[in-house]
């Protein structure tokens, strides 16, 4: 018997465009022959075959196994002879016999009759590029694992992805896996930062990454400048809200004139006054600008138009963050009166001070900035992408979420805008050095209820961020909660195992309807197994995902405690770690 005899399963019974329905040969033993020692899984949904058409050997994918007792016969009538097995495959694309290349869609369809073969591995070879400088490997073929199965680097990064899986799938293992793989292989200088909500990263990144934290020590301490932000931002981010019109003007104003002040005294910053806006990333004093507004807002005079005639008792102290105090006013227009704009912000000043002494909040007032440099975003900008590194973990474990959604909206709104600002032909991030963003918990920054900066760096990042070199990384349990138009820029979706019915929902819109079948695969995928589709792979594939090496701090915790003997347990370290988070942020 020939090598392609070996190989035969079946022959064409029905051909209905892309759809083709084959009837499996009677002396097949089950739907997994035995070939060179291996068992060939082509019953599996997602497994491959090939029908040899001449100079080419079109390529197909099972879709659909069936048996005529069973279930209805696919056929045109949908009759079929008692005990007939057969198997629906989706045609993908066709090999060349002469190149071997691959390439999708078909020139022409098989005939009625046409034999139909299982695909070697040598076949499959051929189909998925191997791992290269320009090709990540991330696993192998579920239904031949001597297929290694790697992705397109610079769609993977550039085109945007998403990886989803229930809690338990795999999912943070495959990404601690693709990282590793990044880092260990032929990327020593990548920029990919990884926004960790849970601490699970920096075990398995350890040896390759830099790790800072908003709750970490000196030299691991994750600061994020405020300065750097928009005046209405930065407002936003200490006292909550950004106030009325009256006070988003008078706040810009005092920004802005704060601004230009610090500019000309620094040594090292040479602006155009005219030039500095409320907007412009110049470090200033947030302290004075807050007592400014406060004593405005709470301003009594003798005379209103005179502002010598003011009525203080205490000019207040802006590093202390103490009010000035101002005498009240009379009743019924009698002198003192109230100043121009006596209560016009109501209570913005107040959360704004209360904003800047809380400690969660400490991450954003360092560093201040000096008049003689060196420029302090610089060196910022440089430790969030990880310096030498090719791999850059923050990591949030431990903070609040008002605070974390804050610190990863400022992160990524400047990291964004530093990249469109890069200049062509220079060494800096975006389109001259593409910089991805791995989103862990995605979920919670696209949503309605997130915090608006979070929101609107993250939308933007997955609008425009490919055409500046910024890609982005969804990592989420549950896909249905993300927006449609977040899932619809992501080129490349890996897709672990879903159990509850809205997320395979999504991810099934999301997929070729030549995947239908593929797609129902779902919640039963095995830990660790995955559905990938997308610009970064040739062929939606369902892979068995690389496993990492350390792992992620993100297995299930093990219960040998249980079994030891009975005791208090020790509270006590952990109480002093956190009573020493905030003694640390308020020194």
């Amino acid at each position: 018997m020939s090598t392609r005899q070996e190989t035969f399963v079946g022959r064409v019974k029905h051909v209905l465009g892309s759809q083709i329905t084959v009837e499996l040969d009677p002396g097949l033993a089950g739907i997994a022959p035995i070939y060179r020692g291996q068992l060939q899984q082509i019953g599996q949904i997602g497994s491959l075959v090939r029908l040899p058409q001449g100079m080419v050997d079109l390529i197909a994918t099972v879709t659909l196994v069936g048996i005529s007792e069973l279930t209805p016969g696919p056929g045109p009538q949908d009759l079929s002879p008692a005990g007939e097995r057969w198997l629906q495959v989706q045609l993908l694309g066709e090999v060349d016999k002469g190149t071997k290349q691959f390439r999708r869609g078909v020139g022409s369809y098989p005939g009625l009759d046409d034999p139909v073969h299982f695909a070697r591995t040598e076949e499959l070879q051929a189909v998925y590029p191997h791992p290269s400088t320009s090709h990540i490997r991330v696993g192998r073929l579920s239904a031949s694992e001597a297929v290694p199965v790697a992705l397109d680097v610079n769609k993977l990064v550039v085109r945007h992805s998403a990886v989803v899986g229930s809690t338990g799938s795999g999912k943070t293992s495959a990404v601690a896996s693709l990282l590793q793989n990044f880092a260990q292989g032929h990327w020593p200088a990548a920029n990919i930062v990884v926004i960790d909500s849970h601490g699970e990263y920096s075990h398995a990144l350890a040896n390759h990454a830099s790790v800072k934290s908003v709750l970490g020590g000196e030299n691991e301490r994750l600061n994020v400048p405020y300065w750097a932000l928009p005046a209405e931002d930065i407002l936003r981010a200490f006292a909550g809200s950004t106030g009325g019109p009256t006070t988003q003007k008078t706040w810009s104003t005092l920004v802005a004139e704060a601004r230009r002040q610090f500019s000309f005294a620094a040594s090292w910053l040479h602006l155009d006054p005219d030039a500095i806006t409320a907007d412009t990333p110049v470090p200033f004093d947030i302290y004075e600008v807050w007592l400014r507004l406060d004593s405005e807002n709470r301003e009594t005079r003798r005379a209103k138009g005179d502002a010598l005639s003011a009525c203080i008792e205490t000019t207040g102290d802006a590093a202390t963050l103490t009010p000035a105090r101002y005498t009240p006013h009379g009743p019924a227009g009698s002198p003192p009166m109230q100043g121009p704009c006596f209560g016009l912000h109501g209570n913005t000043p107040e959360l704004l001070r209360l904003g800047l002494l809380d400690p969660r909040l400490a991450f954003l007032r360092e560093p201040s900035g000096t008049i003689d440099g060196p420029d302090p975003l610089v060196a910022a900008v440089d430790a969030w992408i990880g310096g030498i590194r090719p791999v850059s973990v923050l990591d949030f474990n431990g903070v609040p979420d008002t605070a974390a959604e804050l610190a990863i909206g400022v992160i990524l709104k400047l990291l964004f805008d530093v990249a469109i600002r890069t200049p062509n032909g220079t060494e800096g991030i975006g389109r001259p050095s593409p910089i991805l963003v791995v989103l862990e918990e995605a979920h919670r920054y696209l949503g309605d209820k997130a915090a608006p900066i979070a929101r609107d760096a993250v939308n933007r990042i997955a609008r425009e961020g490919r055409k500046y070199g910024v890609g982005l990384m969804l990592v989420t349990q549950r896909p249905s909660d993300l927006p449609d138009t977040a899932m619809a820029q992501c080129g490349t979706i890996i897709a672990l195992r879903l159990s509850n019915s809205a997320d395979q929902s999504k991810i099934r819109t999301a997929l070729p309807d030549t995947v239908a079948g593929l797609a129902e695969t779902l919640p039963s995928l095995r830990t660790g197994e995955a559905i990938i589709s997308g610009e970064a792979l040739v062929l939606p594939t369902r892979a068995l995902l690389n496993r990492p090496d350390p792992l992620p701090l993100a297995e299930d915790p093990s219960l040998d405690a249980w079994r030891s003997l009975c005791g208090t347990r020790d509270v006590r370290p952990a109480l002093a770690k956190w009573r020493g988070i905030y003694e640390q942020e308020t020194k």
